[in-house]
């Protein structure tokens, strides 16, 4: 019931992020892929290296001044087999952008975010999740991040991992 309650929250929160949008249209989107490190003993038991795939839906409203607002879903798992050892962290970020330019007008920036995760590895757990990172664009539509994931505990195992992602935001 805990899980669920979360996960409801979850919902609700992006339903009204999504009412405050009005025309919601598919813009305002980046994916990413990478891999992690888990820093689980739990998790590293399972695999080494973990694989990540994310999808970032930035939101059209400015809440915080000079940032950014999105919701970050990934993946993080060992393999594509659906075994176990899967992470799924769902995240309300924070992004925040250096003012000084750089090279070829491509901008630095720091994230924070806040949510939940379910974590996969022992048997299947929901727990709340934060990340924080750093990241550089790239271009006018790649990006590159690095962040580290921490996890409540979550059955036994926690979605606790170091990433590094190359992105494409449209």
């Amino acid at each position: 019931m805990k899980r669920f309650g979360m996960v409801a929250a979850v919902v609700g929160l992006a339903g009204v992020a999504s009412a405050q949008m009005g025309d919601i249209t598919p813009v305002n989107l980046a994916f990413r892929v990478g891999v992690a490190y888990p820093l689980d003993d739990a998790t590293r038991d399972l695999t080494k290296t973990l694989i990540g795939v994310g999808a970032d839906w930035y939101l059209t409203t400015q809440y915080l001044k000079d940032s950014d607002t999105y919701i970050s879903f990934d993946w993080l798992g060992k393999s594509g087999s659906g075994a176990k050892g899967n992470i799924f962290p769902i995240l309300v970020n924070q992004k925040w952008y250096n003012k000084n330019i750089t090279y070829y007008g491509t901008r630095s920036y720091v994230f924070v975010g806040a949510g939940i995760a379910v974590v996969d590895v022992n048997n299947t757990k929901t727990t709340i999740a934060g990340r924080i990172g750093f990241g550089v664009e790239l271009g006018p539509k790649l990006f590159a991040e690095a962040n580290l994931l921490v996890s409540d505990n979550a059955g036994g195992a926690k979605a606790n991992s170091a990433g590094v992602y190359f992105g494409y935001k449209f």
